[in-house]
């Protein structure tokens, strides 16, 4: 690991690698130029004893055990080796304190013949060493390692700035004192905070803590629950290749399904552990957070359950535009429904056509049936409709009255009168006049002198007046 330093200054950057191993195999993994170690004498008996020294003895019990040494690098080392207390990282993993940190466990139970070997390149070499666990011990589970490291220290540097490397491999020890075994897991603190970052994208931070309140190490199972419903994107399987945009349609209908992140933890007795977990802020929705933290208890199985946290994510950008948009369409929406209301009324007249009314005020005949809700462009007089402010009607023209046809009949022999002015009125025309004709017959005489017809009146017979009566 480099650091950053002013000029002229050095830093010692201390690396500690730890070969937790399962196999005595894999405790070679640094055997490439490094240095390991792994137990002496592994008990088939005991799992894992080939890579961690486990023992269970009582309070005021020693015993003597070795460390088998290995040089894989090709050339001649001299290792450092100490014992540490371990010591809970913040992730809930075992971890090992520094030399030069206190110790008043495992680190000060262990005796060393010496604090340094040199070993030629290849060579392997078993150092014994002498644990012995004091009188007043608590019971159960107790902690650490022997750590080996390289005497000189590998340094780099770039420029005026030094760094130097140190690299740590070190073997657990796992002492459990006899007695009554307590297990038992406190949930200290869970909350869900938004991160925001100049150089990175928001993100909500869950952290999760608890407290082991056993007298022996548990390895409880940490799991994250995230249940809601929204979405992290908008076209998270859409690409744009080099023929153009890719939709997948999939990504219309594809919301969150929900979320579970999973850790293992290793919390050493007496100690508290924080685990933080990094969630992007979606794009919008409703989410829910709970973790649960299985373990074995005393009495068997146990598990602690988190209240629910939920977080609400508004898109107030995506929000904001949306709202600009749809404000927009109804005001466009408005003002197509109520153009029609600045027109004014007009009472169709008799002889109104609309064709005719359409022309005048300029439209065509269809919208002013259809703005009237008309089934047919037929209107009759006297009803109401809407017409453009600029629609000027004609001029009404006075009805036109015709007189009522009247026929004379009269012998030819007279002059036919004019037919009598007669005046009409418009509420009612007077019944045509009834003109009697009389024919009267003519006798035609030729005279003996002249020739010429003499025109006689037939003599007429009159009816013979009765006697009247004398007066009284």
């Amino acid at each position: 690991m480099k650091i950053k330093l002013p000029a002229g200054l050095s830093l010692l950057v201390i690396g500690s690698i730890f070969l937790f191993v399962l196999t005595a195999l894999t405790a070679f993994a640094l055997s490439a130029g490094g240095i390991g170690g792994t137990p002496a004498s592994a008990d088939p008996g005991i799992q894992y004893s080939g890579s961690w020294f486990i023992y269970n003895l009582d309070a005021g019990e020693s015993i003597s055990d070795s460390v088998h040494l290995i040089n894989s690098s090709d050339k001649t080392e001299t290792i450092k080796i100490y014992v540490v207390d371990s010591v809970a990282s913040n992730q809930g993993n075992f971890a090992l304190e520094a030399q030069d940190d206190p110790k008043d466990g495992v680190g000060a139970w262990v005796t060393l013949p010496v604090s340094e070997i040199t070993m030629d390149p290849g060579k392997e070499y078993d150092m014994p060493f002498t644990m012995t666990v004091p009188e007043d011990a608590d019971v159960g589970e107790h902690s650490g390692g022997i750590i080996m490291q390289k005497a000189t220290v590998d340094e780099a540097s770039t420029g005026n700035i030094g760094a130097t490397i140190v690299t740590r491999v070190g073997i657990r020890i796992y002492e459990t004192v006899p007695g009554e075994v307590v297990r038992n897991v406190e949930l200290e603190d869970f909350r869900v905070e938004l991160v925001k970052a100049d150089d990175r994208d928001p993100l909500y931070q869950v952290t999760l803590k608890a407290a082991n309140r056993s007298n022996i190490s548990l390895e409880p199972d940490v799991t994250l629950e995230i249940i809601g419903w929204g979405r992290e994107s908008y076209f998270p399987k859409s690409s744009d290749e080099k023929s153009g945009l890719v939709i997948n349609l999939s990504d219309l209908t594809r919301f969150f399904q929900g979320e579970t992140m999973a850790h293992k933890w290793q919390l050493l007795r007496d100690e508290e552990v924080s685990t933080n977990w990094e969630w992007p802020v979606p794009l919008f929705g409703s989410f829910s957070f709970r973790a649960r933290i299985s373990y074995e208890g005393t009495n068997g199985p146990e598990q602690i359950v988190t209240s629910v946290i939920t977080v609400n994510v508004v898109p107030w950008r995506d929000v904001a535009v949306l709202g600009g948009l749809v404000l927009v369409f109804l005001i466009l929406l408005l003002a197509l429904r109520f153009r029609y209301r600045s027109w004014k009324e007009y009472a169709v007249r008799p002889g109104d056509q609309l064709p005719v009314i359409a022309k005048q005020a300029g439209i065509d005949w269809k919208k002013l049936v259809k703005v009237n809700k008309l089934k047919e462009p037929v209107v009759e007089a006297g009803v109401t409709i809407r017409v453009p402010k600029k629609f000027q009607p004609a001029e009404a023209k006075p009805p036109i009255v015709t007189a009522p046809r009247t026929t004379l009949i009269q012998s030819p022999a007279q002059p036919v009168p004019m037919a009598a002015k007669v005046k009409s009125e418009p509420a009612a025309l007077p019944k045509p006049p009834i003109v009697k004709s009389r024919v009267i017959p003519v006798r035609v005489e030729s005279s003996p002198a002249s020739g010429e017809k003499v025109h006689k009146r037939s003599p007429r017979k009159r009816a013979a007046k009765k006697p009247q009566p004398p007066a009284p």
